[in-house]
């Protein structure tokens, strides 16, 4: 072995990796971007409650209530009269829990016959139960205010005993199964796949196999050419979504509350997007590898931590819960759990809906003159 011969050969591939900045990017970038994403975005910390505190009567401990969760930091935390108006709330997805105060609650706490009920949106269950033992401490912590006794045991099973009784419910998911969160994640995820890196799998072997200069010399414009491209994949995906829905909903039971053709709808409009990002990803690298890299890193990454699947949006950071915006996904997995768990709630389908649709035609523009009908 020859040493000023490596040396040449190092020397060589040092000037190769400063003339790709991509190389250095996925070095350098791609690290510091992981650990700031996930160190921050996969988190199991509750935060951010959004809670409606149903009122039917103003009274100083309804107050009191309402005062100990507004300065309780782990609640955000609404007051409204009527239950109409709460359960709308939680149908639309705007409060995750909902706290039922009953019409005579200053008369109970004399009597100290106190019952409360505490009802969840249970459609992501680990984060369903930790809502609800944090709102059962607190309870727990007014309680002696209430009732004029000393504080209970700090778990609430006291409570009773004093004539303070909790109930709970949890909706969308009265069974407590977690097959109801995973199956429309999972969905997502294999949507995401089949949409984004089959496509840019296969555009970015057109790229370097040559096949787009023969296509180039036809009269076919290169709108036809990238709906071409979409159509054997957006079919595919079409599969998948039947098999996914088939297996979750026969063998995992998950229920389908809400229409099956909005839903196929919804799912179609999301794989269009998913198309869209994998041909611009591939016409951007125009090649294999770096397409499947540049996929995994903005499509598959974000759908699994940015879109509230796993982890929940209202307990990250203020620039992440900004950054999910940003995230098709994120969209998807709303509309995805209301229709199967929730049913038809058009405020939240339609604004789900239409960010979606935006970012299908965004995405199609930029693709579109990302590959021109030239060299």
């Amino acid at each position: 072995m020859s040493p000023s011969r490596i040396f040449a050969l190092m020397g060589k591939e040092f000037r190769q990796l400063v003339r790709d900045p991509l190389s250095i990017a996925l070095g350098i970038l791609l690290p510091v971007v992981l650990l700031l994403i996930c160190g921050y975005g996969m988190s199991t910390d509750i935060r951010n409650i959004k809670m409606a505190v149903v009122v039917p009567e103003p009274s100083r401990e309804a107050s009191l209530i309402i005062s100990r969760f507004q300065s309780n930091g782990f609640f955000d935390s609404v007051t409204v009269h009527s239950t109409q108006e709460a359960e709308e709330l939680l149908h639309r997805h705007v409060v995750d829990v909902c706290l039922f105060l009953p019409h005579d609650l200053a008369k109970k706490c004399r009597e100290r016959d106190v019952e409360l009920l505490v009802a969840v949106n249970a459609s992501n269950p680990s984060p369903a139960f930790l809502k609800k033992g944090y709102i059962e401490t607190v309870l727990a912590g007014v309680a002696p205010q209430l009732l004029s006794e000393t504080p209970p045991d700090p778990s609430g099973s006291q409570l009773s005993g004093m004539g303070f009784t909790i109930h709970s419910r949890q909706w969308f998911n009265e069974e407590n199964r977690s097959a109801y969160s995973i199956v429309p994640g999972i969905i997502v995820i294999i949507l995401t796949i089949i949409g984004a890196l089959l496509t840019s799998m296969v555009m970015a072997r057109e790229y370097e196999q040559g096949n787009l200069e023969s296509m180039f010399v036809t009269p076919m414009r290169s709108s036809e050419i990238l709906l071409a491209k979409m159509t054997v994949n957006f079919g595919l995906g079409m599969v998948g979504l039947g098999i996914s829905l088939f297996i979750g909903c026969v063998l995992f039971g998950v229920p389908m509350r809400g229409n099956p053709f909005i839903l196929i709808g919804g799912s179609c409009i999301y794989l269009i997007v998913s198309l869209c990002i994998g041909l611009l990803i591939s016409s951007l690298t125009k090649n294999q590898f770096l397409a499947v890299s540049g996929t995994i890193i903005t499509t598959f990454l974000p759908s699994y931590i940015l879109s509230g699947f796993l982890f929940e949006i209202k307990s990250m950071p203020p620039f992440l819960q900004l950054l999910t915006n940003f995230v098709p996904a994120r969209y998807y997995v709303d509309f995805l759990q209301t229709s199967l768990l929730v049913g038809d709630v058009w405020p939240n389908i339609l604004k789900n809906l239409t960010a979606l649709t935006l970012f299908a035609v965004l995405f199609f523009i930029l693709a579109k003159v990302k590959n021109p009908k030239r060299l």
